[in-house]
């Protein structure tokens, strides 16, 4: 991430200057030639970098044009290429495909993170966490501004490129990333029920508590699972009954 050198946000001549050849860089990296770079700007400028200038002049409002974009071409890609799973089935893949975490590292993954703009001091205070929320915006900054610049058919491509491929791979391993939610939809699918878990132990000492949670289809107990909080024990216990016989209808 680039550091702006003016406190108001905006960089001086040669740092401008600087960052326009980047984003030529940028654009080649893309495969999105640019015909007014603008949006372009904007979609990679923090609100930490514009304090003082409107909400327009920095990504907050195009990340929203842009997920709602991706959602629209997510969704209908995997409308017709899994017509043979559940609406549940198909919103998970989708939830999981435009979260935060696949966003990001899509973003990161193209790079976006080098030529963002955003002031040294809130930088510092980012975690992890806040990291990663940054990256994702960016990339639905990023694809708003495209859409805006060339129009729906140029933003789909991008899309299409760059995001719809990861498809596969995170339907692959939702059911590890998200194991209640494909048990769920298992259990759904086989016996029309939704599990239910229930907390059976905790103990350990205050600073490390182990909690044993059960999961069951009905009165039938499926599997039981530990961890270090009830919503870890509860994965663990889904994830223990994917991996076993699950008794179908």
């Amino acid at each position: 991430m680039t550091q702006n050198e003016a406190t108001n946000g905006s960089a001086g001549g040669t740092s401008d200057a600087a960052w326009e050849t980047r984003l030529g860089a940028l654009e080649q990296r893309l495969g999105v030639q640019f015909h007014d770079r603008a949006p372009l700007r904007r979609a990679l400028t923090h609100h930490s970098a514009v304090p003082d200038t409107p909400q327009r002049d920095s990504y907050d409002t195009l990340e929203f044009l842009g997920d709602a974009l991706i959602g629209a071409r997510v969704v209908e890609y995997l409308f017709h290429t899994y017509p043979d799973a559940t609406e549940g089935e198909l919103t998970a893949l989708k939830s999981e495909v435009v979260s935060r975490r696949v966003l990001a590292r899509i973003g990161l993954r193209l790079g976006l993170d080098a030529f963002v703009r955003v002031d040294i001091a809130s930088l510092r205070t980012f975690n992890e966490r806040s990291r990663e929320s940054l990256c994702a915006d960016v990339l639905e900054a990023l694809v708003a501004a495209i859409h805006l610049d060339q129009g729906r058919d140029a933003a789909e491509a991008f899309i299409s490129r760059e995001i719809l491929p990861v498809i596969p791979e995170v339907r692959a391993t939702l059911g590890e990333q998200n194991p209640k939610g494909a048990l769920q939809q298992h259990l759904l699918r086989q016996m029309s029920i939704i599990p239910r878990y229930e907390l059976l132990a905790e103990g350990g000492a205050a600073n490390d508590r182990r909690y044993t949670v059960g999961v069951y289809a009905g009165e039938q107990l499926l599997a039981t699972g530990s961890g270090a909080s009830i919503k870890e024990a509860g994965r663990d216990a889904a994830r223990n009954a994917l991996a076993g016989d699950i008794p179908a209808e």
